[in-house]
């Protein structure tokens, strides 16, 4: 026992004895954290900090869980899985990359081209932004008075710019408008987004620097029942602790990847299954040469109000773009097949700015056994599945990743922030 609980435990010995004390297991580890994503580093880091004991479980065989940086099939640093720094100034991950003197780039949404028939490309664009900065307003008026199970379409309107506006921010979302939750959306901030040098994955491979890292160890089992620890396993066999800290999304818990034994409460599992997998592929482009001059973000309005639009993103460092797909559409082209996707991103490409991709990347995050979605999007009336998902149970069981609540909910920041969160209320109960 070291740290805080050894003074605590020294303390409460001098002014309260005789008494007596209970036999205690022989304990591996005081805490397990399962997963070593962004909120499984950050507990983990915390928790060593203060000299606990810990164990860090990783089922994969990298860091980063669903941020994950590739430098192979592109031939440069490109983002499978998360892409952006969200909310800047907000974003704890975006101190700790200019810590690391990772370099951070601005990316700047305002920097929009958006068709429109033979709409010219600025009066296009600046509609789109008007209605987006509309959109803010409007979201924030509609949240206190909507139904419970409102979603962004029921705030969409007549005005076609408008409902270009909503249908581009679902699409940021995860989803169709009716598929997204007004209340989800009010809840979440947007700011000065970011791009890290060496990507977030990257990043996150530096700060699981030194940590107490074990790869290749998936947990299917955690046993509740002994008084004195929790038990965790697989096949790397058992390990003892005093608490564990589980980070892995909440569809991968609905799916059963990890049996608790007891089983927790209906209200919990149910919480799991409201926090559902986002519609959401990305597709990642190498471009012939880079585009300096070209706008960092591109879609098209008509598209998007047919539900068959995209974002477009140029990376303003280097010549490579990602394509968004979201709702059905982006469902429907999961399910035709890798060759399918690759072809309707180029020809996203083509139509914007009639040049051939050289080459193209994509992972299907809803078919990765480890996370069954690329993030949570929460069942519109069922926004308290958030919170539900990430109380403790017993002061044994902690819950931490994107699907907790807050500000930067869904986000890696937001993961982060959660996995500190986790650790703090470690230490309240020890």
């Amino acid at each position: 026992m070291t740290g805080r609980r050894a003074f605590l435990a020294f303390a409460g010995a001098t002014l309260a004895m005789p008494r007596i004390v209970r036999a205690q297991p022989l304990l591996d580890a005081d805490v397990v954290v399962i997963g070593a994503g962004a909120a499984g580093i950050a507990a983990a880091r915390r928790l060593t900090e203060w000299e606990y004991d810990v164990r860090l479980l990783e089922a994969r065989d990298r860091v980063g869980g669903r941020a994950w940086t590739d430098a192979g099939t592109l031939g440069l640093p490109w983002d499978r899985g998360a892409q952006w720094l969200h909310n800047g100034r907000a974003n704890p991950l975006a101190r700790r990359a200019a810590e690391l003197d990772l370099a951070l780039t601005d990316s700047l949404y305002d920097a929009l081209t958006a068709l429109d028939g033979n709409t010219p490309l600025d009066v296009t664009a600046e509609a789109l932004l008007a209605a987006l900065d509309r959109l803010d307003d409007r979201i924030d008026s509609a949240v206190s008075t909507a139904a419970p199970a409102a979603t962004m379409a029921d705030i969409a309107g007549a005005d076609r710019m408008d409902r270009a506006a909503v249908a581009l921010v679902a699409l940021s979302m995860g989803g169709d408008p009716q598929a997204v939750s007004l209340a989800d959306a009010a809840m979440q901030t947007a700011g000065e987004d970011r791009l890290v040098a060496g990507g977030p994955g990257g990043l996150l491979a530096h700060l699981a620097e030194g940590l107490p890292l074990h790869l290749g160890h998936a947990v299917t089992a955690i046993d509740l029942r002994p008084a004195d620890h929790v038990a965790v396993s697989g096949p790397f066999g058992t390990l003892r602790a005093g608490v564990v800290v589980v980070t892995l999304p909440p569809m991968a818990l609905a799916s059963g990847a990890i049996t608790i034994t007891p089983a927790l409460s209906p209200a919990r599992q149910g919480a799991w299954a409201a926090l559902g997998a986002a519609e959401f592929v990305k597709v990642g482009l190498r471009l012939p040469h880079a585009l300096p001059d070209a706008a960092e973000f591109a879609t098209d309005v008509p598209r998007l109000l047919a539900g068959q639009g995209a974002l477009l993103h140029f990376d303003p460092r280097a010549p490579l773009a990602s394509v968004i797909f979201a709702g059905a559409l982006a469902t429907d082209l999961a399910a035709s097949g890798p060759a399918s996707l690759a072809e309707a991103a180029r020809e996203t490409l083509r139509h914007h700015l009639r040049i051939e991709a050289l080459a193209t990347d994509s992972h299907d995050w809803s078919a990765d056994p480890f996370s069954l979605g690329p993030w949570s999007r929460v069942v519109p009336g069922a926004e308290d599945a958030r919170a539900d998902y990430a109380e403790p149970f017993e002061d044994r069981l902690f819950f931490a990743g994107e699907a907790a609540p807050g500000p930067l909910a869904t986000t890696l920041g937001g993961a982060w922030q959660s996995g500190l969160a986790a650790a703090d209320a470690i230490w309240d109960v020890t």
